[in-house]
């Protein structure tokens, strides 16, 4: 989800630890102020620029550190940003970054977040340079050409970018990366830290938490309903003549353009939402990519598997490749084996009848019999200080967080349903 953060630091001992970090090579800097380093294989999207603290003409240490990360990219060995990411693949790679630059857990209160871009990626059901081509209006600000054919981007504030484009087309000419030609891409970038506090963000620590992607998926959906997208290939069986004259005039950008004047006031807003009335179901492009990034944001955050190999193990296939270790059933009745965890799947015969989901007894079982399952699902349920912590801390917050996947995801989906789908679209029986 995350494409790109930028950290901002004037922790001294951070400073002098990554000016001396020997897989950096000089680059240009953004401006005379800055001393910049790119790295030596992966360049820009894993660079650092030290601004310079300047006395008497002579330049005598530096008084920040801005370290600029692309996490997709990571994930996939910097080639591109074209398959599903989940928030638990982006949390690991956040943290295997900052590892990787010699960063300690005691450390990373130290990153203040300052700027972001984050996205996803979808496969509509319609031509995508027919959707891009429709994309006309953020809000009341119209989108623009970006840097590339298909692309468009609108600056929605003085601290904000809204951009789309046709993801597929991009790296067309790179079959082997199996980006699908019709991919769609929705991002935002944050331009001022404080538009990142309102996502909840403030250090790098908070990048670790998986709430924290909840509300960027809902940030994304949110900007969604501010952007206006012609259907420039309407089926238009059905309507009626007034209807068909409207739907055929609004198709063009000169038609919504006029309706931002000041003198019509809330002419864009009534406009929109009559055009979106006619278009009805089928036709509601805008509509229905937005289901299309509801079910996306439901299958990242439950963790579905990415299309790219990702850097750790995840999920109940990790644990069944592991070879299992017998379990001692002797002393348990037989109506208590073959038990398994409701989130996990993995056997709790060793806990007491009624258990739906591993707990303490289990958990120590996996600890003392089973280490590698037992690691497997620190990775997965805690974050990165708990793993650190003692073992009776461990075990408390993984049997919390094991049976919180379950009850909090019903319970969150709920909340999501009734925030962002009409009643009518909740009532379809498929």
């Amino acid at each position: 989800m995350l494409d790109n953060i930028k950290f901002l630091t004037t922790d001294l001992q951070i400073i002098n630890k990554l000016s001396l970090h020997r897989d950096f090579i000089v680059c240009r800097p953004k401006n005379n102020y800055y001393y910049s380093v790119k790295h030596k294989d992966f360049g820009i999207k894993l660079s650092l620029d030290f601004r310079k603290s300047v006395e008497a003409g002579k330049v005598i240490g530096f008084g920040h550190l801005e370290i600029n990360i692309s996490p997709h990219y990571h994930f996939n060995q910097y080639r591109h940003n074209g398959n599903d990411f989940t928030p638990e693949n982006c949390i690991n790679v956040v943290l295997d970054i900052l590892i990787y630059l010699g960063l300690k857990s005691n450390e990373l209160n130290a990153l203040k977040v300052v700027n972001l871009e984050f996205g996803l990626n979808i496969i509509p059901r319609t031509d995508i340079n027919n959707l891009i081509n429709g994309l006309y209006f953020y809000k009341k600000t119209p989108f623009k050409a970006g840097d590339f054919p298909y692309f468009k981007k609108t600056n929605a504030t003085s601290y904000k970018l809204i951009k789309a484009y046709a993801k597929g087309l991009q790296f067309s000419n790179i079959p082997e990366y199996g980006i699908d030609i019709n991919t769609f891409r929705f991002e935002v970038k944050t331009k001022q830290s404080k538009n990142v506090k309102n996502y909840g963000i403030q250090t790098a620590t908070d990048l670790l938490k998986l709430e924290t992607y909840g509300r960027l998926g809902q940030t994304l959906l949110d900007e969604w309903e501010n952007v206006l997208i012609a259907n420039l290939t309407p089926d238009l069986k059905g309507l009626k003549d007034d209807e068909v004259k409207f739907i055929t005039d609004a198709k063009t950008f000169d038609f919504w353009k006029e309706m931002i004047q000041p003198k019509y006031r809330n002419k864009f807003g009534r406009y929109k939402e009559k055009y979106h009335s006619i278009l009805g179901i089928k036709n509601n492009l805008h509509n229905l990519i937005k289901l299309q990034i509801i079910d996306k944001l439901f299958n990242l955050q439950s963790g579905a598997n990415s299309t790219q190999r990702t850097l750790i193990n995840k999920g109940k296939d990790d644990f069944q490749n592991i070879p299992k270790n017998r379990i001692n059933l002797e002393s348990a009745p037989p109506h208590q084996n073959n038990r398994v965890c409701l989130v996990t799947e993995l056997d709790i015969s060793m806990q007491k009848k009624g258990s739906k989901f591993l707990c303490y007894s289990g958990l120590k079982y996996y600890k003392k019999n089973e280490p590698e399952k037992y690691n497997l699902l620190t990775k997965k349920y805690l974050n990165y200080e708990k793993r650190h912590a003692d073992i009776n801390t461990q075990i408390y917050y993984l049997a919390h967080n094991i049976r919180n996947a379950k009850t909090n995801k019903i319970h969150n989906q709920k909340k999501f349903e009734k925030r962002n789908y009409c009643k009518e679209q909740l009532q379809f029986n498929f």
